[in-house]
């Protein structure tokens, strides 16, 4: 399916997006075509298809997200995000403006990796962790760690007239949007409060209520 507006489009995409059929790290890019109405294949590939290709050596990286363009594959969902959000306008062209975006992905990224660490300990070259610690961890991330990256992006919500980051949507505010929807259902996160941002941050919240009602965030999410 090729998909723009949560709507199967004639018109030819832009290229393939490969990953599972979950939220996980691609999920933003998706979003970012759907707001940007840039038509692209969205491919939901089983894990044993990933682990057969993975072992060929097919991905760079060996992971996924991949974004197959022009005879291209391009790898990191970061990467992706910003290719689909300069599709879309989503992404700024001056340079001093970009860089604003970049830093308030940077510092999401920075909350999800540390969330990630806590499920996927292996990937980052630590020893698995007993179930009690990683509870204990979770509960220092919900109780610490995220409020205090969420506590640097508060304050520029709440001052912004559009609810986004500047003045209109771009693939930050996307990024923020999933990681606050990651959070709220706590997949593979037990131990945290799912409740955090709603309680503790409400110009975030606000972001989040402003996408999820979003015409094209509502009508992908019914497809």
């Amino acid at each position: 399916k090729t998909f723009s507006a949560g709507r199967i489009l004639s018109m030819e995409s832009k290229g393939e997006l490969v990953y599972f059929d979950i939220p996980g790290r691609a999920e933003y890019i998706r979003l970012a075509g759907v707001i940007g109405n840039v038509p692209f294949k969205d491919t939901r590939m089983a894990r044993e298809d990933f682990i057969k290709k993975k072992a060929a050596g097919e991905f760079p990286f060996s992971q996924v997200p991949v974004f197959l363009v022009g005879g291209h594959m391009i790898a990191q969902s970061t990467a992706i995000l910003r290719m689909m959000g300069a599709w879309g306008g989503l992404y700024p062209k001056d340079p001093v403006e970009a860089a604003k975006v970049d830093s308030y992905l940077d510092l999401v990224e920075e909350a999800w990796s540390c969330c990630d660490n806590s499920v996927y300990a292996t990937r980052f070259g630590l020893p698995d962790f007993p179930e009690k610690e990683r509870l204990e961890i979770r509960k220092r991330l919900s109780d610490d760690i995220v409020p205090k990256k969420m506590g640097y992006l508060e304050p520029v919500l709440k001052e912004s007239k559009s609810g986004y980051f500047g003045e209109k949507i771009s693939i930050a505010d996307i990024k923020l949007y999933c990681f606050a929807k990651k959070l709220a259902k706590g997949w593979k996160l037990d131990g945290m409060d799912t409740n955090l941002i709603k309680k503790k941050f409400p110009s975030i919240q606000n972001l989040v209520d402003q996408i999820d009602n979003l015409d094209a965030v509502r009508k992908y999410y019914k497809k």
